[in-house]
């Protein structure tokens, strides 16, 4: 992913994390150790071992089994992945009338997808113009760590697939290959048709010879289990909060259809673990720092507000325009 850093560590396992400040110094890792599963917890002892000799807190956040970790460790569940098995998506498009119509319905209006390499992606400003397009209509500026749009200009070892009509990319999708696939990025312009994304996605897993992927996590899904200990209740307040009234920002209920609608085999959990410590709020402060990076986690905050207000004048303007116009 953009912007980490990755530690290696014994027998080929690997840990990919940023170093934020929030109260202190903390290495925020992206998942859990990626490699040998009998070595994971080994790996992540020596990472810890190593961010305490320099003077660092350590959090993992996203991670799939906390057991890879230590055991024992305070942990939360943070959100659900969907995930679909090896050859999966062929009988899912077969059996789903609505996700074909999707694919049909862009197809016939003259949206097409082709790959593009990494050296046309690196260099491509319209590539970069529906980034542009699509950064414009979020409800947050931009982010980092784990949900940083800027791939286009250090695509590493993703690969895309790039939606056209009429001779103009209108969308594309970011995929980082794996034993397990994962589709990053779907970005779209205002314009795209309806069905353009399932039509992406459709011919990138078909080109991808359909192995077993994932679309990512949804934060505060409704599909992810209790955590086995039930947090405390001010983090269960505020994690209640963030799902009712924090979509003026992020649309958690839009992300979770758009990936239900997929019917996929089975939503995953992803847990947010610390090194011991309890799990309160100010965990989450380390954790939207890590996000909201370089700005600090207010800032960002401040900022999504200010442009929120921003849409709504807009939005209230172009309305009020619109009526007197029709009289």
């Amino acid at each position: 992913m953009s912007g980490l850093q990755t530690w290696t560590g014994p027998l080929g396992v690997t840990i990919d994390y940023t170093e934020i400040r929030s109260w202190g110094r903390v290495r925020v890792a992206a998942g859990g150790p990626s490699g040998p599963t009998p070595h994971r917890p080994a790996a992540a002892a020596a990472f810890e071992a190593q961010a305490r000799a320099d003077r660092c807190r350590v959090l993992w956040f996203g991670v799939e089994t906390p057991e890879d970790i230590a055991p024992n460790r305070p942990s939360l569940v943070i959100g659900a992945e969907p995930v679909w098995g090896a050859g999966r998506w062929p009988a899912m498009v077969t059996r789903k009338a609505s996700v074909r119509a999707q694919i049909r319905r862009a197809a016939n209006k003259g949206v097409t997808i082709e790959p593009w390499s990494s050296d046309r992606v690196r260099a491509s400003a319209e590539l970069r113009a529906v980034l542009a397009d699509w950064l414009a209509r979020r409800g947050l500026p931009p982010m980092s760590f784990m949900a940083d749009p800027f791939v286009l200009n250090a695509p590493g070892d993703r690969r895309f697939w790039v939606a056209t009509r009429n001779d103009r990319a209108i969308g594309y999708l970011a995929l980082r290959p794996g034993d397990e696939v994962f589709v990053e990025w779907i970005i779209q312009r205002r314009e795209a048709p309806n069905g353009t994304a399932a039509l992406l996605l459709d011919t990138a897993l078909r080109d991808s010879g359909c192995p077993a992927f994932t679309l990512g996590m949804v934060p505060l899904s409704t599909y992810a289990p209790l955590s086995d200990t039930a947090p405390s209740l001010l983090v269960r307040g505020l994690l209640t909060w963030t799902r009712a009234h924090a979509t003026r920002f992020y649309n958690f209920g839009g992300l979770e259809r758009f990936k239900a609608k997929f019917v996929p085999d089975r939503w995953r959990p992803l847990h947010l673990v610390t090194t011991g410590r309890p799990i309160t709020v100010f965990t989450f402060h380390d954790v939207a720092a890590a996000f909201a990076a370089p700005r600090a986690p207010t800032r960002f905050v401040g900022r999504a507000l200010l442009d929120a207000a921003a849409h709504e004048v807009r939005d209230a303007t172009e309305a009020a325009r619109d009526w007197l116009s029709s009289r």
